[in-house]
């Protein structure tokens, strides 16, 4: 069987769900709509010339059918895979978008509830790749990373 890497994999789904995270910001840094920072728009203005005392108003972002950004949403996404066993735990944070989420689970014992959620993951016929990081479960397409933290397990789900 090849060697997996799930750390690095781990490592990868999480910097893309940040990565999720920072374009779902408005560009709010933008004063003139052109890309130009406020401080370069904001200048001092050459003698003789007047300020715009008005701000430009920032565009309205118009509905399309791409699916919108979840950031800190606190309620399972409805596209999870239907047999996807998820941990026990109270679920504290959503983040990503359409295939691509981080879960964060409170929980009061985390290695207990790690043990469990990677047993639950086995019995619903996902192959583990354990690591010091973590778990990896593959099952068809769809990959599972999990992470304990001392109060809390981080799950980061990517289906291809």
């Amino acid at each position: 069987m090849p060697t997996k890497h799930p750390a690095r994999l781990l490592v990868a789904v999480i910097i893309a769900g940040l990565g999720l995270t920072a374009c779902s910001q408005s560009n709010s840094n933008t004063a003139d709509g052109k890309g130009r920072s406020p401080s370069a728009a904001a200048g001092s203005p050459a003698t003789g010339s007047s300020v715009n005392p008005t701000p430009t108003p920032t565009p309205t972002p118009t509905p399309s059918a791409t699916p919108s950004v979840v950031v800190g949403g606190k309620q399972k996404p409805a596209d999870l895979p239907a047999d996807l066993p998820l941990p026990q735990g109270e679920l504290t944070s959503v983040t990503g978008t359409t295939g691509a989420y981080v879960l964060t689970y409170a929980t009061s014992d985390a290695a207990a509830a790690f043990a469990a959620y990677a047993t639950a993951l086995q019995s619903a016929g996902y192959e583990l790749v354990r690591s010091p990081a973590g778990v990896q479960a593959t099952k068809a397409s769809v990959n599972v990373a999990v992470a304990k933290t001392p109060d809390a397990l981080q799950v980061v789900l990517a289906v291809k």
